[in-house]
This record gives C-alpha cells, structure tokens and sequence, in this order.
C-alpha cells in the first residue's frame, strides 16, 4: 500500500475519534436510565400503529437483516471485488464486518441493556439490547458494500446505491424498533457506530488510493 497522504492521515484521525465518540459516548448515554421513558413512550406510540401490511413489510426487512442472510450478502459483494481484483477493497470490506460484528458483540456484554418489556414483541430475540446488531451491521454491509462496488462508477450512479444501501439500513434498524425487540437509542446508536465503523475501515485501509484494476486493452502486449 503506498504511502499514505496528510489528507489520508487526517481522513484516518478523525474516522478513529468519531467510532470512539459513537462508541463510548452514545453507550454510556443508553447504559443509563436517561433514556428509558423516551424510549418506552416511543415504542408505544408505533405499537398503536401496527396493521398486518406493515408488520409482513417489517419482518421481511428484520429477516432481511439477520441471520445467515448478511452473511451470505457480505461473502457474494466480497468475492465481487476480489473478482474485480480490488483486493485493498475486499479486504477492507471482510475486515470491517468482521471487527465490527466483533464490537458489537463485545458492546452487548459490556452495556448488557436488557430487551424492551411491556410491549407484545412481533419477534424472537435473545441476548442483550444495546446495541441493536441488525442495526449496526446493517450500515457495514449494505452501505459499505454500495459504496465500495460503485467507488469507480459514475458520481450519480455511486450516490444512488450508496442511498439506497443507507437507506436500506435504516429500514433494517426501523424494523427492530417497530417489532419491539430494541428500543430507538438501541438503533440510534448502532446506526451511528456502524456507519463510524464503515469509515473507520475506509481510512484503514484507504481503497480510494488505489486505481481500480483494469485488463490489457486488446491487441497489446502484457
């Protein structure tokens, strides 16, 4: 990897300070009980809001999100840009979801917030509420790989897979929220940390200084 620029050094210091700002600030903030009644008051209102249309809507979009299924979507975008031989970009694509379903994880046994109680759950969830994993991996996944696959394509076509991917995301950790399995700080901040965490492993890595692969034109020597 070639030597990285003061514009990279800076991209790289203020990516690092704003995953720790999310990280540790937003966690302190929902490990607290300052938020609890918001939190309760908002997840009553949507529950008055639920019709069997948007609940399939919604479950399709938490199963979306869960599971094996952004496995299998990060393992395909993946093999994608190692197909493309963007290898900086694949490994900056597994490495980030990797750690970032790693900090998740360790997040959930440092805060341990328990889940939402009170209001009929429209799904099973297990384990702890802070931060929601749906939400925070969402943004890795989606946004990320949007924004890595189409980082060469035209300025226009980037920004609206980039959208949609963010947008997808948001859809995700809505879906949580509407189910009742996380409270809205719960999302809120897993959103923030992965989005934090997405550029995080773009200032690590640093794929935008590497030139996208390209084959020999033809008819000219190798």
């Amino acid at each position: 990897m070639p030597a990285r620029s003061p514009v990279v050094r800076i991209r790289l210091l203020a990516a690092i300070c704003l995953a720790f700002f999310v990280v540790g600030g937003l966690g302190r903030i929902a490990l607290g009980d300052q938020l609890t009644g918001w939190d309760q008051a908002v997840l009553e209102r949507i529950a008055l809001t639920r019709t069997s249309t948007v609940t399939a809507w919604m479950r399709t979009l938490s199963w979306l999100g869960g599971g094996w299924r952004p496995i299998l979507i990060g393992l395909l975008i993946t093999a994608v840009l190692a197909a493309r031989r963007e290898r900086t970009a694949a490994w900056c694509y597994l490495v980030t979801n990797l750690s970032g379903w790693g900090l998740n994880l360790l997040l959930k046994l440092l805060f341990q917030r328990p889940r939402p109680s009170g209001i009929v759950r429209l799904d099973g969830a297990g384990g702890f509420s802070y931060p929601s994993g749906h939400s925070m991996l969402a943004p890795l996944v989606f946004g990320l790989g949007a924004f890595l696959l189409t980082r060469y394509a035209g300025k226009r076509v980037a920004w609206l897979w980039v959208s949609a991917g963010m947008m997808l995301a948001v859809a995700i950790a809505a879906s949580r929220m509407y189910l009742a399995v996380h409270y809205p700080s719960d999302v809120i901040g897993a959103l923030l940390g992965g989005v934090a965490w997405s550029a995080l492993g773009v200032a690590v890595y640093s794929p935008l200084d590497r030139e996208p692969a390209t084959l020999p034109e033809p008819g000219t020597a190798k």
